[in-house]
């Protein structure tokens, strides 16, 4: 009975998957394009994609106590999604407001979709674990990544499509893409609410003991306060130029929807395209092994950025992008795994969006702050931001490379093993 419960709720989180998929390529491509449209420059956008991250990373300390207080993952994980598909809805709203109103009300709301965004993560990630074994555990989130991917590049053209169809008339295509966005989270909701938590509660938080959120910053403790500490650098350096390209490439590369969307989506895609494969390279390589490989290379991505802007060669670059991200998110969701023993996955799971939520707040108000501010190279001050991200995403490889190691036992390969089996010429022998 058990077991079939399990079946039925891993399909249900596969369907889960496809409506967040199509929420997230309506809504999160298109969010910058939107306050750009209500009267954002450059220091709005900065805020738009800085204070969201600031309050996911303060509500993160306390999510641990948030479920336990539900008494429940699923029942804390199903009100968390609902309220993010409320955001949704008054977001659409706010092209009714006269003036300036709307783009503060979207700015709201965008707080709170990424609140309850994040807040729904880690009780959700608690729950999967569950339900898949250990030795699985990458191949099956790879390719459930592989069915969200093209299920939210559908979506992004989708909305694309309809913002250029309703373009010249007003806000209204932007208030039918989140209206949408919030119909395909609800959902999501309906699937997730089929979903069985085990009455065990062996994966529940403990109450007399959360996770030290200061104590996980001193990265001389260990291994995964070594490797949050080496998270914090890059994504911080990451966040400092990534909430301007949409900025850059609609304002200074004069893109249309249609192409935006392309630049914007293909990187996600190839994201999710390839997490099957570095999956499988985690289960059997290890994940500290697929971690390192993507902080060596994340580095590249901006650089290749200043080369050129030949939208053919950009879009090249963001699918280069979304490959080597993808292994950053699977070495990161397997070692959490790996690592952490069940009970405190909730608590160290909020404090990985708590990192990524401070990173991203300290280097999305840096960089808008700078953008306007730096020389220009070869005709945009934004190249120059490039540089000083690249310079900074380097710095990152220094802690993981020295203090973080694997604890289980893998597969001895090194580099080029490593780069033959993810291009398909070296096939995964168990």
């Amino acid at each position: 009975m058990q077991k079939q419960r399990v079946k039925n709720s891993i399909r249900a989180s596969m369907k889960d998957g496809g409506a967040w998929a199509l929420m997230s390529g309506f809504a999160d491509p298109y969010a910058v394009p939107f306050a750009m449209a209500l009267g954002a420059g450059t220091m709005a956008v900065g805020v738009l994609r800085s204070f969201p991250a600031l309050a996911s990373s303060l509500f993160q300390v306390f999510n641990e106590r948030y479920v336990l207080r539900m008494g429940s993952c699923r029942r804390a994980l199903l009100l968390t999604v609902l309220i993010q598909a409320l955001s949704l809805f008054v977001s659409a709203g706010a092209v009714f407001l006269p003036g300036g109103y709307g783009l503060p009300l979207f700015i709201a709301m965008a707080v709170v979709y990424a609140v309850t965004g994040n807040m729904s993560a880690p009780p959700w990630a608690v729950l999967m674990g569950e339900y898949i074994p250990a030795s699985k555990r990458g191949d099956f989130f790879g390719f459930r990544s592989q069915v969200v991917g093209v299920v939210f590049f559908a979506g992004s053209f989708v909305a694309s499509q309809l913002l250029g169809v309703w373009e010249g008339r007003g806000l209204w295509g932007f208030c039918l893409v989140f209206a949408c966005a919030g119909v395909f989270r609800l959902v999501s909701l309906y699937y997730l609410s089929l979903m069985y938590e085990p009455r065990t509660r062996f994966h529940m938080p403990r109450a007399e003991g959360g996770v030290n959120f200061l104590a996980s910053l001193d990265f001389r403790r260990g291994r995964v306060p070594a490797l949050f500490f080496s998270v914090l650098v890059l994504l911080f350096s990451t966040y400092l130029s990534a909430p301007y390209f949409s900025v850059y490439t609609l304002r200074e590369l004069n893109c249309g929807y249609t192409r935006y969307m392309v630049l914007m989506t293909i990187g996600p895609l190839m994201t999710y395209v390839f997490m099957r494969r570095w999956g499988q390279a985690a289960d059997s390589y290890g994940s500290v092994k697929i971690l390192k490989a993507a902080f060596l290379l994340i580095p590249t991505i901006p650089l290749l950025w200043t080369f050129s802007r030949n939208f053919w060669y950009l879009s090249a670059v963001e699918a280069y992008s979304g490959v080597i991200w993808g292994a950053y998110l699977i070495g990161m969701n397997n070692f959490i795994y790996e690592s952490i023993p069940a009970h405190s996955r909730t608590g160290y799971n909020a404090f990985f969006s708590f990192t990524n939520g401070i990173a991203q707040f300290g280097g999305a108000l840096l960089g808008g702050w700078l953008y306007d501010r730096l020389p220009h190279l070869w005709g945009s001050s934004f190249v120059s931001l490039l540089l000083i991200s690249t310079v900074l995403r380097s710095l990152s490889v220094v802690p993981i490379f020295l203090l973080v190691r694997e604890v289980r036992n893998v597969r001895s390969g090194g580099p080029v093993e490593l780069l033959l089996f993810m291009s398909g010429f070296k096939p995964l022998v168990r």
